[in-house]
């Protein structure tokens, strides 16, 4: 797809890509694709509270539709390195979004939650390629010099999804139902089946490496095991259960074998070595932290705004669509500041802002108007747009063009690990601070001072309509206040990864080399 020339180092280097305007084009074929992964993903978000209603499931029950999708693209991410090598870029674009579109029809029909997980699996299998063929074809359509600006673009167009996802979402769920979500997939995948074939260059097939199956096996193995272990631990009681031990000797097994094959293999089923360069590892790390905070927040804020704080469907979709509207905001800012201003500089910039949005969501009140809400969800979209830019520039400035193909799975593996790894830990912390929380509500409960107050005979907890009100009274507030404490948790993790930054070299994004 682009001119390459051999520097002095000996590594290829781009000098032009794409001339100007076939990379325009180039760039609103693969957009459609990217939006229909970020509506859908928060679009259910927005749903997920209806789905528990309609389909009778708890908040941890109920998660895995989000892990499900999230764990599929962890395991089958790397495969795409492969895949684009043997088929080419094109034609497997083309094959991902017909099969993401085909499992969004199939969810759509499902009419229990084991249905829709297995086709929310199904559905993550192809939205793996989705991420790490979009960088890979603009890290071949543009030069290097332009892929800051060309990330900051790519990050905006994705993120008009996550305006108009949580808000097209909570319109449909509350007019229609929450399988309309999924619908709305179909238009966007066929707009991206006309454009794709029509624009984007024909690439060859290389000649692949042979598949590593089992590191393939050893990789999904480990996933899965710590996946179950994550979303069931507290369910199950944790190391009480069999069932959880098991899932740590497994998962930790299996890490352990697969790194072992991965360095003695001659072609890993997950390339390493790009870790070999500095401020690719950087941006990995970084690049955890982002998606982990920013797939928490799906899993966190529509249940608060709808189930503690009484918004309705709608409602809860505008206040979220405002992080989509500061991703938006900061991504094309940042991906202009680029060329100014060093990767370390913007993305300290970045995290306070997070670190502030955070702690205002921790100040939340029972009784909220939305003012607070929207601006404290918009510095929160802003704070992680413009960080992503900058660790996406910081990540591939240096690493070498031949292994990009590997360093992009490396990158989208590590966004949906974070990601999934991301809504089991908080929903973990928000039931397990529920629980403690109850606890302590209880024990301050006294019927002697409820008398005094004259709430009146239904608040009695010595009969048993005074003892339901009070429990579901309880119940409630344990839960808001688990939800304040996973946001104080959130502002901490924030603050603590800026010591990290020290390592990256302070250097002007257009200069790094």
């Amino acid at each position: 797809m682009a001119t390459t020339t051999t520097g002095k180092d000996g590594k290829d280097d781009e000098v032009e890509g794409l001339p100007p305007r076939q990379r325009l084009m180039v760039a609103l074929a693969i957009l459609p694709a990217g939006a229909m992964q970020g509506m859908d993903t928060f679009a259910t978000g927005v749903a997920i509270p209806r789905m528990m209603g309609s389909l009778s499931v708890t908040i941890t029950e109920v998660s895995w539709v989000l892990t499900s999708y999230l764990v599929a693209s962890a395991m089958f991410t790397p495969l795409f390195a492969w895949l684009s090598r043997k088929l080419g870029c094109k034609k497997l674009f083309i094959g991902v979004v017909f099969g993401f579109m085909c499992c969004s029809l199939l969810i759509s029909q499902s009419d229990t939650l084991y249905e829709i997980v297995f086709f929310r699996f199904m559905q993550g299998v192809f939205g793996a390629g989705l991420n790490p063929l979009t960088t890979q074809v603009v890290l071949a359509s543009f030069p290097k010099s332009h892929h800051g600006i060309a990330f900051g673009w790519l990050q905006m167009g994705r993120n008009s999804a996550v305006v108009i996802g949580p808000l097209v979402g909570g319109i449909l769920t509350e007019l229609f139902d929450w399988r309309m979500v999924y619908l709305m997939n179909v238009p966007l995948a066929i707009l991206a089946l006309v454009l794709i074939p029509r624009i984007l260059p024909k690439d060859e097939p290389q000649e692949p490496k042979a598949f590593d199956f089992f590191g393939f096996v050893a990789l999904s193995l480990a996933i899965v095991a710590i996946q179950l272990l994550l979303n069931q631990g507290e369910k199950l009681d944790w190391f009480d259960s069999n069932l959880i031990v098991t899932c740590m000797f497994v998962g930790a097994g299996f890490i352990w074998i697969f790194l072992v094959h991965t360095s003695m293999t001659l072609h890993p089923y997950l390339n390493l070595t790009v870790f070999k360069n500095r401020e690719f590892t950087i941006g990995i790390i970084l690049m955890f932290f982002a998606h982990f905070m920013t797939y928490g927040y799906v899993g966190l804020l529509p249940p608060i705004l709808q189930d503690q704080l009484g918004f309705p469907v709608i409602d809860a979709g505008m206040i979220i669509a405002n992080r989509g509207v500061g991703t938006m905001c900061a991504a094309m800012l940042a991906g202009v500041m680029i060329f100014r201003f060093s990767p370390r500089s913007l993305i300290v910039s970045g995290m306070l802002v997070v670190a502030i949005a955070t702690w205002m969501l921790a100040e939340l009140a029972p009784i909220q108007t939305k003012t607070p809400i929207i601006i404290a969800v918009f510095l929160q979209g802003f704070g992680l747009g413009f960080i992503k830019t900058p660790i996406m520039t910081l990540a591939f400035i240096t690493l070498a063009t031949s292994l990009r193909p590997d360093g992009a799975s490396v990158m989208a593996t590590t966004q949906r690990l974070a990601s999934s790894v991301g809504v089991s830990v908080l929903i973990v912390l928000l039931v397990r601070s529920t629980q403690n929380a109850r606890v302590s509500l209880v024990e301050s409960v006294e019927s002697e001072r409820i008398e005094q107050l004259g709430l009146g005979h239904s608040w009695n907890p010595d009969s048993v309509t005074g003892m339901m009100v009070l429990d579901r009274m309880i119940e409630k507030h344990a839960e808001f206040i688990a939800y304040i404490t996973d946001f104080q948790i959130m502002t901490f993790l924030t603050l603590a990864m800026l010591p990290l930054l020290i390592l990256v070299r302070s250097r002007k994004g257009s200069s790094v080399r």
